[in-house]
């Protein structure tokens, strides 16, 4: 069974690409950062670097431009999504959806050894 486990590990079905930007960039600079490297999430972090929420671009869709909002004028903090909820990377893609269902979210960072590593969106567990 653990053969099985390390099989399915979420740090085998991860992305390592993981792109971030400050809490208090702006919307419009979020969209330039997810164009510029072709990322449907960003991570948020705070003035330690630590990561402190996740944007999507459904949530600047549905969130910003579907209300006409101006998103040079709204903050990363004012739209993130937090906290984020983590996983081991050696933990079952399994225990991926199951947390990702109890939370709601569809975006987990991955650590491994207390270190981000990578993150994984529900899309990756349907591959």
């Amino acid at each position: 069974m653990d053969q099985f486990k390390t099989l399915l590990a979420v740090k085998k079905m991860m992305s390592t690409s993981i792109f971030t930007i400050d809490s208090n960039a702006s919307i419009t600079k979020v969209a330039e950062e997810m164009s510029i490297h072709k990322t449907d999430c960003i991570l948020i972090v705070d003035g330690k670097k630590d990561v402190v929420g996740v944007i999507t671009e459904g949530n600047i869709v549905r969130k910003i431009v579907a209300k006409g909002l101006n998103p040079s004028n709204i903050l990363a903090k004012e739209l993130m999504r937090g906290p984020i909820i983590e996983i081991r990377a050696d933990e079952s893609i399994f225990d991926a959806k199951k947390i990702m269902g109890q939370h709601n979210v569809h975006h987990l960072i991955v650590k491994e050894d207390g270190k981000l590593v990578g993150i994984i969106a529900a899309r990756d567990l349907v591959k």
